[in-house]
């Protein structure tokens, strides 16, 4: 089922145009995923042995609230990077605050991703199941 589900996500991410990122990393701060994303993030995780990074909320500050993937000045997850990522700078809520010729996508290319993206959410039970980089301070510690 893993395999099918990274084809399909990989087929939404490819609806998604590429974006002449600045590297700003303005754009780069906490953030979450899915669960069809999670397991393609996963899987990249353990085959180039990176360790999965939660930041608390001070970790955060002290970083200027960048990513904790942000590492030497690069996304050290951006083949796998969530949708998220991959919106920026595409949508309207979404605008590159450098760059001045943003070629945004239409609502109707919008409105197509998130129902297959709803679809493939759906298929791996992820509905109401969120990851992310950041660890809140009321979550217990196993």
């Amino acid at each position: 089922m893993n395999v099918k589900i990274i084809k399909s996500l990989k087929k939404i991410y490819i609806s998604i145009p590429s974006f002449n990122c600045q590297n700003c990393h303005q754009c780069c701060g906490p953030i979450i995923w899915f669960e069809p994303e999670e397991i393609l993030i996963k899987d990249y995780l353990i085959k180039k042995k990176i360790n999965r990074i939660i930041w608390t909320k001070e970790e955060f500050k002290h970083n200027k609230m960048r990513c904790p993937y942000i590492i030497n000045d690069k996304c050290i997850i951006y083949p796998v990077r969530p949708i998220v990522c991959r919106l920026q700078g595409n949508i309207s809520d979404l605008k590159c605050k450098l760059s001045t010729n943003c070629k945004l996508m239409s609502q109707n290319e919008l409105n197509f991703i998130r129902e297959e993206f709803i679809k493939l959410i759906k298929q791996t039970n992820g509905i109401n199941i969120l990851y992310s980089t950041y660890k809140p301070e009321y979550e217990s510690v196993p």
